[in-house]
């Protein structure tokens, strides 16, 4: 993952550059000093024909050659001293030594040239100096290393934003508004992170507007939806009032689910998890579903970490499905899953089917749903990180709550 990574890939890229950099420099600075030396040795060579033919010390060859005399009294000691260099027609024989008559040698960063005939012995040094030879290379490739830097620095600066959209991201993929701030920059990171946040913005108010809208629109219908029960309550018995009562009591129950729809599928619940006892969550279901008798099951004091309105809507719908579709349900806990288990037919389709929204077989009972039961339970253990798995065996439907 981490080889993957644009800054990984960046930071290998300008060590490559750098490297190169340098391999260049230390060619180039040699490639300067060889071409010195086989100068100098022209000149040595040079200067000994003219010694050899003239007898004399050549003063004017000197100057132009741009030499300067070492004192006689020095010679000795910058022999012994200096580093000799082989001569470029001996290259191929370096255990050969340097020529005897004339030779190039190296002391304290300068570079000389030893002459010795029968009639004159001279020591000259050339006036380049190191900082002479290789200021040029050393200042084109200090820029370039500066350059390097400097490019590294500030593109490192301009991909920094993409470390922090990343968060912002998956911030915001959990449910959470990240808090951001417009760049006035024009590079296109810039632009693709202030993109991002007018989206996080714009989605922002829309989802507000949205829960105001389902919020009114739930207020306006319980409204009516009350009323008409009240009504309903007034009437004498008969097929109208129980009519009436059925009406709006499935009303009722179709606007709670969906209120309990809007609000787990809304992406901004707090899941608050703790160690919750199972029992509670079934007494609590219960009383949501106005069921008196007992309910079957080998649970006394286990606990599991949920969150318990939560997970008292999946027991609740669990259940209401054992009652309304089945008969003798038990609940049965073990240490890897809860399951729900009653007689009855098998599902006309598989559980995918029924977890959708608004999904409803072909069998069911009298007591048809609203096809939210199972959809609602199956968005509340995602967000639990759990799975529900149904079974059909001897005649029993098993609804097994699982970790993943």
């Amino acid at each position: 993952m981490f080889t993957h990574s644009i800054f990984f890939k960046l930071n290998i890229l300008f060590i490559i550059a750098i490297i190169t950099t340098f391999i260049s420099a230390f060619s180039i600075t040699t490639h300067i000093a060889k071409r010195d030396n086989a100068d100098l040795m022209f000149k040595a060579r040079i200067l000994f024909k003219e010694i050899r033919a003239t007898r004399e010390k050549p003063i004017e060859l000197i100057e132009e050659f741009n030499l300067i005399e070492v004192p006689q009294n020095k010679i000795k000691y910058i022999l012994q001293k200096a580093k000799y260099h082989i001569p470029r027609d001996k290259i191929h024989t370096p255990h050969r030594r340097p020529h005897k008559k004339y030779k190039t040698l190296h002391y304290k960063g300068g570079n000389y040239i030893s002459i010795e005939s029968k009639s004159v012995r001279l020591l000259l040094q050339d006036r380049l100096n190191f900082w002479d030879r290789f200021s040029l290379p050393i200042f084109i490739f200090l820029g370039i290393f500066i350059l390097l830097i400097v490019m590294y620095t500030l593109l490192r600066r301009s991909l920094a934003p993409l470390q922090l959209l990343q968060k912002d991201i998956i911030t915001y993929g959990e449910g959470i508004y990240p808090s951001y701030k417009f760049s006035k920059k024009k590079d296109e990171i810039s632009l693709l992170s202030n993109a991002f946040y007018q989206a996080v913005e714009k989605s922002k108010t829309l989802i507000e507007s949205r829960k105001l809208f389902l919020r009114n629109i739930f207020h306006e219908l319980n409204t009516p939806i009350t009323k008409g029960k009240i009504l309903a309550e007034i009437l004498d018995e008969g097929s109208n009032k129980k009519m009436l009562d059925s009406i709006f009591t499935r009303l009722a129950s179709l606007l709670q689910e969906l209120a309990q729809m809007e609000e787990i599928t809304s992406g901004d619940y707090p899941v608050d998890k703790k160690p919750i006892p199972v029992r509670e969550l079934i007494d609590q279901a219960r009383d949501w579903l106005y069921i008196d008798k007992e309910i079957e099951s080998n649970i006394t004091n286990e606990t599991i970490n949920v969150d318990f309105h939560l997970m008292s809507i999946v027991f609740k719908n669990l259940i209401d499905n054992g009652e309304k579709y089945g008969s003798d349900l038990k609940i049965i806990y073990d240490a890897q899953s809860i399951s729900f288990i009653s007689s009855g037919d098998k599902l006309d389709y598989n559980l995918e089917y029924f977890t959708q929204a608004f999904s409803k077989g072909d069998k069911r009972s009298s007591q048809q749903g609203f096809g939210l039961g199972l959809y609602i339970v199956h968005q509340v253990l995602q967000k639990h990180s759990m799975n529900l798995n149904y079974t059909y065996k001897d005649g029993l439907n098993i609804f097994k709550i699982v970790n993943k």
